[in-house]
Order: structure tokens, then C-alpha cells, then sequence
């Protein structure tokens, strides 16, 4: 019981703190290893809570344990400890325990999340998988006779902006990798079947991931997809597209990123500096997120402009006392956060625990101060409409933040004319020089076979 409703718990500030999106088959019943890249600390596990559809034990460092916050919301999970090397080498002896405790989670029907890289990172591309997945999975069969019906089901995880509020978080779910197969190489060489699944989760997780060989290729392949699905009708240019939609094409350009390094570096840094450029040109018109319009129409700027004012004005009562009544839990999480040092793959860890401590104390503070000033029953309302009215704050500053965005664009565009023009130019050129590569790798894939 209380493992589902911390899950709920948690999975709600997370989809608060995050547009999550979710893509790919539901989670398996049964015993399943729910095994997932690592880019956020302990905001994987949340989003995977979130988008899990069931109760999920975690596996997580040892050191998380020792943590007041973290540590209760752990082991309230039902979380097992792991321990590494780099914490604590005289400790390492106990992960017989953890994997007992793990394999016997599953052998009770449970699901447990685990994460082969080892640790969190912000890396362009996953790092080396470790084995713990695969001997767990290995095991556990091997100690129901081959009779569990184990699966181990991949998870993506993807994020835009992953330090911000408001950021963008997608669960990419891949179909179920059953272990029993995996039974005839156990018994002749255990250490080269946990390999073999070793590889195979690899595989699967990096067809759900966005994986690059330079930190920079990430922004030349969002360049490039933003232009080519412009170009093709896909999406317009500010529309704010779903990552489940873009993932697949992101994937295929960052293939053909490879591909084009590998037989012309020379294209491939001129795409670059182009793509460069271009970055350079439409931030100066106050681009943060999506691409530029080649021109405004008067019909349509006033149409949207009609549009959004006037849902703004709708929800601006409700939001404003809703930013009024959240600000000191909000600016205490913001300001404290810094002091911490935290690693960028570790701020929006710390800024949700936070969030997580200090909201519920506010709203359970404001509780009692209704109270006693007014009656328990405007305590009780309190506690229901402060919550609403947080959200409408934050759907107000989601639509907001766009449209203030897009008003800087246009005021921007118009008086600056000619950079419109050269930005227009440089999209055509972009483009042009893409479906140029395009071709070339077409043609020599078609060539191989």
C-alpha cells in the first residue's frame, strides 16, 4: 500500500515539474527487470513511476540510503541498496544481499527498476553497460528452474532543458525481452550468457535513446530534423512538437550525422558552421525553442494574438493567486538549490526533493493559518483549491512564457527585416545541402545492400 501511494506521489511532481510524455507498450505483469539509460539521478525513477502504469521497486547507491529525504522516500519504495565501488570497496561484499533481495522481488511477481550504466551522467551517448542486469535476470531464472517467465523490458529516457522547471521528460517503453531463452548458454558459460544479454539490453536501449559521438552533434541534429520536417510538411515553425514524434527522425539524423564524419568531415563541419549560424541568427530574433517563420501574415498574427490573450486573461485570476500563494515555497527551491553545487545531471534532483519537502510543508502551514483564523471547513477548501490554483499558475506561465516568446519574435522580425531574409536564405541553404547528404547515403546504403 504504501509503496503505490508514495509512487503516485512522487509520479505527480514529477509530471508537474516536467511535460512528460510517454510512448511504447505498457509495462508487463509479472516478474519484470525494468532496465533504463541513466542521464538524471533520481529523476529516472520518478518519471519511470510516472509512466510505469505499476509499483516499481528501485535499485539505487547505497549513499542514497544514508539521505534523510531520499533515503525514507527509498525505502518506502521498497528500494534496494547498491553498492559500489567508488563509495565504499569494503561495503561491496553486501550486493549478494541486494541481489537476493532483488531476485526475490521477482520471484514474488514484482517489478524492479534497475540501471546498467552504473551511474548518472550527462554524456552525449550511454555509457558501458555493466552486467548486474543480466546476472540478476540470469539468476532468477536459474533458481525457479527456468519456470519464472521473467521479462526484461527497456526504457528510454529523454529530456529537453533537464535542469529547468518545465523542462521536457519522455519514457520511450520497448517490447519485453524474455530471459528463459538465454537458459542453454547459462549452463554452458554463465559469464558469456550475461554478456550476451548484457549486449542485447544494450541494443535495445540504445533504439530507444538519442546517442551522439560529440557533445556538439546534438545541436546540428535538432537543427537539421526541425528544417527537414519543416520541409516536408511535418510541422510548422513554432509548433511546439511532441518528442515521441521526433525521437525516430532525431535517431535517423544522428545515423546519418555518423555516416557523414566517417566519409566527409569536411561536408559535415560546413553543415555545421552553417547550422551554427543559422542558431546564431534566429536567437538574435529571440528564438529559445522551435525555428522562425519565413514571414508573418497580418490575418494570422492578430488571429493567434486573439487566441491566446484571451485564454491568458481567462486563467490570470486563478493563476495569480496561485503564483501569490506558492511564491516563498517556489523562490525558497530556486534559490537554495545553487548553494548545493549540484552536477547538471543532479539539478533537477535536488530542485524536486526540495519541491517535495518544502510544498507539502507550505500547504499544510497555510492549512493550519486558515484555520485558526477563519474554520477547519476554509482549512479543508484551502487545501483542495491551493493545489488548483498552483497548476493554473503553472499552465499560465507554460502558455505565457510561448507567447511572450513569440511576441519578442515578431516585434524582433519586423525590425530587422534583412535578418529575416538572411535567416530564410540560410534555412534554403541548409535544406539543400541535407537532402544533398541524404542522397549520398541513400545511394550507398542501396549500394551495400
Amino acid at each position: 500500500m504504501l509503496p503505490a501511494v508514495i509512487t503516485k506521489i512522487v509520479g505527480w511532481a514529477v509530471a508537474i515539474f516536467y511535460d512528460v510524455e510517454r510512448t511504447g507498450p505498457e509495462l508487463v505483469s509479472g516478474p519484470v527487470l525494468v532496465t533504463a539509460n541513466h542521464p538524471n539521478a533520481l529523476i529516472d525513477p520518478l518519471v519511470i513511476f510516472h509512466t510505469g502504469g505499476r509499483t516499481t521497486r528501485p535499485l539505487a547507491k547505497a549513499p542514497l540510503f544514508e539521505q534523510l529525504f531520499v533515503g525514507t522516500v527509498l525505502k518506502g519504495l521498497g528500494g534496494l541498496p547498491v553498492y559500489r565501488k567508488q563509495d565504499d570497496p569494503e561495503l561491496m561484499h553486501l550486493n549478494d544481499r541486494t541481489f537476493d533481495a532483488a531476485i526475490g522481488a521477482l520471484h514474488a511477481g514484482e517489478a524492479v527498476q534497475i540501471y546498467p550504466e552504473g551511474q548518472s551522467h550527462s554524456e552525449p551517448a550511454m555509457t558501458r553497460i555493466r552486467t548486474g542486469a543480466a546476472r540478476i535476470a540470469l539468476m532468477a531464472e536459474e533458481r525457479a528452474d527456468w519456470a519464472l517467465g521473467l521479462r526484461i523490458q527497456p526504457v528510454g529516457l529523454t529530456y529537453a532543458r533537464k535542469h529547468l522547471f518545465r523542462g521536457r521528460a519522455m519514457a520511450a517503453f520497448g517490447p519485453p525481452l524474455s530471459v528463459a531463452p538465454y537458459r542453454e548458454l547459462y549452463e554452458r558459460d554463465p559469464r558469456e550468457a550475461a554478456r550476451a544479454l548484457t549486449d542485447e539490453i544494450r541494443r535495445r536501449l540504445e533504439a530507444l535513446t538519442l546517442n551522439f559521438e560529440h557533445p556538439r552533434d546534438q545541436e546540428l541534429v535538432d537543427v537539421a530534423e526541425r528544417l527537414w520536417a519543416r520541409e516536408k510538411g511535418l510541422t510548422k515553425a513554432r509548433d511546439r512538437e511532441a518528442m515521441a514524434e521526433r525521437l525516430p527522425r532525431l535517431q535517423r539524423f544522428a545515423e546519418g550525422l555518423r555516416w557523414l564524419r566517417q566519409v566527409d568531415p569536411e561536408r559535415l563541419e560546413r553543415l555545421r558552421k552553417d547550422a551554427d549560424r543559422y542558431l546564431g541568427l534566429i536567437k538574435l530574433l529571440g528564438v529559445r525553442d522551435g525555428d522562425l517563420p519565413s514571414r508573418f501574415r497580418a490575418t494570422s498574427v492578430v488571429r493567434y494574438a486573439v487566441i491566446q490573450l484571451t485564454m491568458l486573461l481567462l486563467v490570470f485570476p486563478v493563476a495569480v493567486v496561485g503564483a501569490v500563494c506558492w511564491a516563498i515555497p517556489y523562490y525558497l527551491t530556486r534559490t537554495l538549490v545553487p548553494r548545493f553545487r549540484p552536477k547538471h545531471d543532479q539539478v533537477a534532483t535536488y530542485k524536486l526533493s526540495l519541491a517535495i519537502l518544502l510544498f507539502p510543508l507550505w500547504l499544510a502551514l497555510a492549512g493550519v493559518g486558515v484555520g485558526l483564523a477563519a474554520s477547519w471547513k476554509a482549512a479543508a477548501a484551502a487545501c483542495v483549491l491551493l493545489p488548483l490554483a498552483g497548476l493554473a499558475a503553472v499552465s499560465w506561465r507554460d502558455r505565457g512564457s510561448r507567447v511572450l516568446e513569440d511576441a519578442r519574435i515578431f516585434l524582433r522580425a519586423r525590425r530587422r527585416s534583412q535578418a529575416l531574409d538572411r535567416v530564410t536564405e540560410l534555412r534554403r541553404s541548409l535544406v539543400a545541402d541535407l537532402n544533398d547528404a541524404a542522397r549520398l547515403w541513400q545511394e550507398e546504403r542501396r549500394i551495400r545492400g
